[in-house]
């Protein structure tokens, strides 16, 4: 004959059932909450408002009317703004935005079309390649860096003009790599603060990968 048990044992075996032993449910729970992440959080990634906007704005920067004494020491400001976007939202400015850029930059400019689409790409690869590394280090650190790239995209441009016919190459065009190189960090705190990025300091956690 079964033997019914009385209120107060399944009382108890319920209390027993319902207490976490080690390594069960429970103990899953508390270590979930210790293996959650803490310190800063993490960085969202660019809007493409953000990106195309902050390009085309810096398009219409580089077609305005300069004094003319003072064209060659203004930097490419499209080239300077892609550089940006290629180390920290590399998902969005690629090698074919970088393609298009310089058609347009070309176009604008009465260039040789194609001129610019070469060395944006070129460069944009080169940025692309080492972007990693550029963010382990603070905006100063960057332009340092970069500042052979944007002196050699000047110099690129000129030969090419040179050995593709162009008769007349002022060389003083050279100082806007420098100059785009000094603009890098106001340009790196401006693009930062609209980003919602640090603004200042390696990159905690870069979502953009």
């Amino acid at each position: 004959m079964r033997r019914e048990s009385s209120p107060e044992t399944r009382a108890a075996a319920s209390s027993v059932a319902s207490t976490p032993v080690a390594g069960g449910p429970g103990k899953a729970r508390s270590w979930g909450h210790s293996l959650s992440p803490r310190g800063p959080q993490l960085i969202a990634p660019a809007s493409a408002r953000l990106v195309y906007g902050s390009l085309a704005l810096a398009f219409m920067l580089g077609l305005l009317p300069w004094p003319v004494g003072w064209r060659w020491l203004v930097p490419d400001f499209t080239f300077l703004v892609l550089l940006y976007w290629n180390i920290h939202s590399p998902h969005r400015a690629g090698l074919g935005l970088a393609f298009v850029l310089g058609l347009l930059t070309d176009a604008a400019r009465g260039m040789l079309f194609g001129m610019h689409a070469l060395v944006y790409v070129a460069a944009a690869f080169v940025a692309l390649s080492v972007r990693r590394r550029l963010e382990n280090f603070l905006p100063p650190g960057q332009a340092l860096q970069l500042a052979p790239l944007f002196l050699g995209k000047e110099l690129t441009v000129l030969l090419l003009g040179l050995a593709l016919g162009q008769t007349v190459i002022d060389w003083w065009h050279l100082a806007a790599g420098p100059m785009a190189a000094l603009l890098w960090l106001p340009a790196c705190l401006l693009l930062h603060r609209l980003g919602g990025r640090p603004p200042a300091g390696p990159a905690a956690a870069a979502s953009d990968k």
